[in-house]
């Protein structure tokens, strides 16, 4: 979702409602969406910029990092973000970012949120056992001769 902002006729210090609702967001690095994204979002003009405030949900799947059995997530996230614009220089404080144009691209937004919000380092379940590393089986699942060897080592 792409908005136009010098079309959306936004006065200073007024605000306007969205909804939000997209299948794909952009690249996820190995996360699968299981529902779209959606949301709620407010978009206000400050005069020197804009503030986007929502909320967003969606449910996630990724492999265990141990045994790669998928791992289902759901996820709700707020985004709270100032997009000052560009006069040149860089704004030095945090949730604020310089608008190089008028179009603002609330799907990568949301992106880059969803990637802080999902578990980087998934567990099917806290005691998984994980693969043998010799033959690759699933642990979880069954054992296999080289368990032995490695657990006299």
């Amino acid at each position: 979702m792409r908005l136009e902002l010098l079309k959306l006729n936004i006065e200073e210090g007024s605000s306007q409602s969205f909804q939000f609702e997209e299948t794909s967001v952009g690249d996820l690095s190995g996360i699968t969406l299981l529902e779209p994204v959606t949301g709620h979002f407010v978009l206000s003009n400050l005069g020197i910029g804009y503030q986007l405030s929502g909320t967003f949900a969606t449910k996630v799947s990724q492999p265990c990092v141990r045994c790669l059995e998928p791992v289902i997530q759901n996820i709700e996230f707020d985004v709270n973000e100032t997009y000052l614009l560009d006069t040149g220089d860089e704004p030095d404080q945090e949730d604020v970012f310089s608008l190089a144009s008028d179009i603002l691209d609330v799907s990568d937004i949301v992106r880059q949120n969803l990637l802080v919000e999902v578990d980087e380092f998934p567990l099917c379940r806290e005691d998984c056992k994980g693969l043998c590393p010799v033959c690759g089986v699933d642990l979880n699942k069954t054992t296999c001769s080289h368990q032995k060897s490695l657990e006299e080592k």
